[in-house]
């Protein structure tokens, strides 16, 4: 009677996890991105924008409707984030794993973000907290195992 060892199925180089708890992070910081449209200045300059662009009179109704197109897309981004992160949570080695790489990503995009999209200053003292915090969250990952 021959004995059969489980043959080890080869893996990709990068886990299915890692990809869906990124990509939440990304969503969840544009989810922020379109929260503070809907209240922002910036949103009513982009209206004018949009109104002068089609060649209509910039007014009231047409920030009101790229308000709400911002709260729509506000809400969708947060819808999709959930999504993605409960998923990885399922696909992931651990809750841990998932949500340090998830806040991670969430950071780092949310940074870029706001530097694009806002021109906002992010100083280099952020930047420290941020890789403090990185650090902290790989040296917890660390002590989950492998």
């Amino acid at each position: 009677m021959s004995t059969s060892t489980p043959q080890s199925i080869p893996q990709s180089s990068t886990s299915p996890w890692i990809i869906l708890a990124i990509t939440s992070g990304a969503f969840a910081a544009l989810n922020g991105v379109f929260a503070k449209l809907t209240t922002d200045n910036h949103t009513t300059a982009f209206a004018q924008s949009l109104a002068h662009l089609f060649g209509l009179d910039s007014s009231p109704v047409i920030e009101m409707l790229t308000r709400g197109a911002c709260l729509g897309l506000n809400v969708l981004c947060n819808v999709i984030m959930w999504a993605l992160f409960t998923r990885a949570l399922t696909a992931g080695p651990s809750t841990v794993k998932v949500s340090i790489t998830n806040t991670a990503s969430n950071f780092l995009a949310t940074a870029l973000l706001g530097m694009i999209v806002f021109q906002e200053a992010v100083g280099g003292l952020w930047w420290l907290g941020a890789a403090m915090m990185g650090a902290g969250c790989i040296l917890v990952g660390m002590r989950e195992g492998a």
